[in-house]
């Protein structure tokens, strides 16, 4: 196990390997992987896992925000710096200060964000919208995505640059299809996190059952079945 997540696969026992050399760092870190496998557990563990874990956890989702909040939610912005800013607000770069930034769905971030976010992580410097100065911010980022960002390059929809600066370390989430052997050891974890949940295990044939599914979900389909 490393952090919340539990495996004997060899791929999960590769993958806690490169979380130990790389989570004492402060490199950041791209995450890859199909919904559900846990990219957040990965996020989380590097920080638990840092000189950092005293420091905040802070989670931006770039999926889950209108694009014309974007640079306000990710820098904060000042008292009258546009309609309805009716006092200054702390962004999330600010909040994660001497902490960890992750940057969940990082491939949806608007086009016209990437060279402002870019920016901010090369200098890890950055300006509140509407404000003059610039400020001094002490974070490590981890970024995730479910898509093929080099595959998005391509396409001119992800900043090159961007991407590089990002994946300084690339950790990808395997798949839970590619970890079969893994479900009877995540099952009982699961279950040990719910009401009565070692008392109510499935039978072996069911797990059996278990094994042969593809998951297109992943481990939180598999929550959900549990």
């Amino acid at each position: 196990r490393f952090g919340d997540m539990v495996g004997r696969s060899v791929v999960m026992r590769e993958l806690f390997a490169r979380l130990a050399a790389v989570a004492p760092t402060d490199a950041t870190v791209l995450v890859t992987g199909e919904t559900g496998t846990g990219k957040e557990l990965v996020a989380e563990a590097l920080h638990e896992n840092s000189a950092r874990k005293g420091g905040p956890f802070v989670v931006l989702d770039c999926g889950a925000i209108p694009a014309n909040l974007m640079e306000s939610e990710t820098f904060g912005h000042e008292r009258g710096a546009f309609t309805g800013a009716t006092s200054a607000r702390v962004g999330s770069f600010e909040r994660a200060n001497g902490g960890t930034l992750f940057l969940d769905e990082i491939g949806e971030l608007p086009l016209e964000m990437q060279p402002k976010l870019l920016r901010a992580l090369e200098r890890r410097e950055i300006r509140r919208v509407g404000g003059t100065k610039m400020l001094q911010v002490n974070i490590r980022v981890v970024a995730a995505t479910n898509r093929d960002l080099a595959v998005e390059v391509n396409k001119g929809r992800f900043r090159e640059d961007l991407f590089y600066r990002l994946a300084v370390a690339h950790l990808a989430v395997p798949a839970l299809r590619e970890r079969r052997d893994d479900i009877p050891l995540l099952v009982e974890h699961i279950l040990a996190s719910l009401p009565e949940g070692r008392e109510r295990g499935p039978r072996p044939e069911t797990i059996e059952l278990m094994k042969k599914h593809e998951w297109p979900g992943n481990v939180r389909e598999l929550r959900n079945v549990i």
